[in-house]
């Protein structure tokens, strides 16, 4: 089954841990696996045992039980530190368990070491996080329980339990807000938000039988498809699955295919036109602050500028996306694809320079940036950021992805956090910057102990113009 899963590489949609490549914000894929089965999993409606945690973090004991929090409505998060949409919730994690702290508990869960963790936690204590935790443990003891009770792929992944210890719904980040929580402690019906929509049968997808499966999902679920040359085919919304893209980089369709589950069209035309990375799998996104339209029909313009950070308001704007072609190579995939969304829709794109507003990246004294040398070290969030003997260039990237790369609406003046570059240093450096980086008042603060600016100013940049001529 190990090797049936890595056939197919997910591009999920997030802010990748690699300090290179900018994805977009959705779940990610849970990384563990081996697990040891210890009961069947609760579905919507079930009663939630009084499982005992261990390993448990910000919390007067490092072991608890659920009934220790009795009379409270229960929502459990599973999370890992490497997963940058998990990190992105737990403002509204924190603000949610101040508010309903005598309703509710949230009681995040990971299969992260427990030393990880805290070292977590102490990195980004200043923003104020102290949000119940459960980790694995020195003896690999990851909490089971939890793991295989509520099973799921994609993380942030929450599970909603009433005063009464009953499930009531399971999602996914979209439905984190206030106004859901409130229907939670009340114990009012939440079947509303109650989609399911990552939790996927264990296993590799293609093992659905036809029955299970319609036309398309099944070709697209098929990693060998006999006699099959070359193909396109465009299909709309699938509940089953979460946002996500896949280029293959094994078996037969090596550099041969790419699919795509749910995805808005301006998702998918930032996908066909941004830059391949090192590996096969890696695909850059052109930022959203980098897009402009030049598009005539209204239709199609909407359908360009979906916001994609909530939910969209139908389904009618997510797209399924197949292609296999008879050569091999990502270049010749990617201008296939960027052929098929012009005969879909009617679009195409192209590179041009255009001035616009941006924070440059300036060295205002070099004399307080450098390196003690040492072993090169990379560490960071969105909360932090430590370089250690690392390229310069990391850290550029580093605060790109978290301006620019997680920016999900059309550019408007400095909104857009175009990051421009104009140092010209090249240097290895040892940086340790505590800010959120994207509060460019506090980053510019850290920037500043490093001889470092982000000013505002106006700059011709590279931009994607997408037309309808």
């Amino acid at each position: 089954m190990s090797d049936k899963r890595e056939m197919l590489k997910y591009l999920l949609l997030s802010v990748l841990v690699s300090l290179s490549y900018l994805s977009l914000p959705a779940q990610e894929k849970e990384p563990f696996e081996g697990y040891k089965a210890i009961s069947a999993p609760l579905g919507i409606g079930a009663v939630v045992p009084d499982y005992k945690l261990q390993q448990v973090l910000n919390y007067k004991d490092t072991e608890v039980s659920l009934s220790a929090f009795s009379g409270k409505a229960l929502l459990i998060d599973f999370w890992a530190v490497f997963c940058q949409p998990c990190l992105a919730q737990f403002p509204k994690l924190q603000h949610i368990q101040d508010k309903y702290k005598n309703e509710l508990q949230i009681i995040t869960v990971t299969s992260d070491s427990l030393p990880k963790v805290a070292r977590l936690f102490e990195d980004i204590r200043y923003q104020g996080f102290n949000l119940l935790t459960v980790a694995r443990g020195v003896d690999n003891n990851v909490n089971d329980s939890l793991f295989f009770v509520f099973p799921h792929k994609y993380i942030p992944h929450y599970i909603w339990i009433d005063k009464d210890r009953v499930v009531k719904a399971i999602t996914g980040y979209e439905a984190l807000n206030d106004d859901n929580i409130a229907l939670l402690t009340r114990g009012e019906s939440l079947a509303a938000i109650n989609k399911e929509v990552n939790v996927l049968p264990h296993g590799h997808a293609a093992v659905y039988s036809y029955q299970e499966a319609d036309i398309a999902e099944k070709f697209m679920l098929n990693d060998s498809i006999r006699g099959l040359i070359g193909y396109s085919m465009l299909s709309g919304y699938n509940r089953k699955y979460p946002p996500s893209s896949a280029i293959d980089y094994a078996g037969i369709y090596a550099e041969r295919r790419i699919r795509i589950w749910n995805l808005p069209l301006g998702t998918m035309m930032r996908l066909a036109y941004g830059k391949m990375g090192k590996e096969i799998w890696e695909q850059e996104l052109v930022t959203v602050p980098r897009v402009f339209f030049n598009v005539r029909d209204a239709e199609i313009l909407h359908k360009l500028t979906v916001d994609f950070k909530q939910a969209p308001d139908t389904t009618a704007d997510m797209y399924c996306y197949d292609l296999i072609i008879a050569g091999k190579g990502r270049g010749f995939l990617m201008d296939k694809m960027k052929e098929d969304l012009y005969r879909y829709f009617g679009v195409r794109g192209k590179f041009i320079r255009r001035k616009v507003s941006c924070y440059i990246l300036s060295l205002v004294d070099s004399s307080r940036l450098g390196t003690k040398g040492g072993e090169p070290y990379v560490l960071g969030n969105m909360y932090y950021l430590k370089l250690q003997n690392a390229d310069f260039s990391l850290l550029t990237e580093h605060i790109r992805t978290f301006n620019e790369g997680s920016k999900t609406t059309p550019y408007s003046g400095l909104e857009s956090a175009i990051i421009v570059d104009e140092t010209h240093f090249t240097s290895k450096v040892d940086v340790n910057i505590t800010a959120r980086m994207n509060d460019i008042p506090s980053l510019n603060r850290e920037l500043g102990k490093y001889g470092l600016a982000l000013l505002e100013g106006e700059r011709l940049v590279d931009v994607l113009l997408i037309e309808d001529l």
